[in-house]
């Protein structure tokens, strides 16, 4: 808040003081997760009725972080102060961080179960911090996380989208596109003339349009028809099938209005064009 990031008060101090701190695993339930977030799931429920009053047929989609990212604000406590702590956590405190994972995975998994239990259409899971863990790490601790959120929840709702997003470690996407995720996400580093080889048929694509295009600048170089020219150039790179063109990185407050809405209306205009030519 206020632009100085997320901020954790509390944070674990170390192996022993998490010990102490934590609940038991065998708590880590549907009601766990009720009493501490319930909040998050009467909001879901409450959407769908007014979305249904207004008779509004658009995705509502579910969100949480993932386990690594959570990990991550849990001990060192910023997202711009102590960056390095997480990953010394992995590397000094290697079985304490395995359970901490395991106990973080079981808390999305049921967090993401009760959204699509209130009525959450399709799931996003989010590693935010994927530019703070290491390729070798996030093999070892990151990736096996994902996997089991993607397989349990597969295993409840087969029918319900699942879409990821390792931001900033584009290496997992491959590897992710493996795991059962319907969808992997995009940052703005991802090459769009490869990004369909390395997800091959597994998985389609979300992202990575340019946010910056659409910040209005002082001599006019940001209109709606460049907005148009670099979305269609987006469509022509990653095709407009089997793909969410949404952003590689998240609105910082500074775009126009005016312009977020051009990129919305070109994607649906310019992506039909483009489809039905092919017809």
């Amino acid at each position: 808040p206020g632009g100085v990031g997320i901020q954790v008060p509390a944070l674990f101090c170390g192996p022993a003081d998490m010990k102490e701190r934590l609940p038991a695993a065998e708590e880590l339930n549907e009601q766990f997760v009720l009493e501490r977030l319930g909040h998050v799931i009467e909001s879901v429920k409450l959407i769908r009725t007014q979305m249904r009053k207004e008779d509004i047929s658009i995705p509502l989609i579910g969100f949480s972080a993932a386990p690594w990212t959570l990990m991550y604000y849990m001990v060192g406590g910023s997202s711009k102060k102590n960056t390095h702590i997480g990953i010394e956590w992995l590397n000094e405190h290697p079985e304490a961080s395995t359970k901490l994972m395991d106990m973080l995975t079981t808390v999305v998994i049921e967090y993401m179960s009760e959204q699509v239990k209130a009525g959450a259409h399709m799931l996003q899971l989010f590693e935010a911090m994927g530019m703070m863990i290491d390729e070798p790490n996030f093999n070892k601790f990151a990736m096996p996380a994902l996997e089991k959120i993607s397989k349990e929840l597969k295993s409840r709702y087969p029918d319900v989208p699942l879409m990821v997003f390792a931001r900033g470690a584009s290496f997992a996407n491959e590897q992710l596109s493996k795991l059962g995720y319907d969808v992997v996400t995009i940052d703005g580093s991802v090459d769009r003339s490869t990004a369909r080889d390395v997800v091959g048929g597994r998985a389609g694509l979300q992202g990575n349009y340019d946010p910056r295009e659409l910040i209005a600048d002082h001599d006019g170089g940001r209109t709606k028809e460049t907005v148009r020219k670099t979305t269609r150039e987006l469509l022509e790179a990653l095709g407009p099938q089997r793909l969410i063109a949404n952003l590689g990185e998240g609105l910082g407050g500074k775009e126009s209005t005016e312009l977020v809405n051009e990129f919305v209306k070109a994607v649906h205009e310019e992506s039909e064009k483009m489809i039905d030519s092919a017809e």
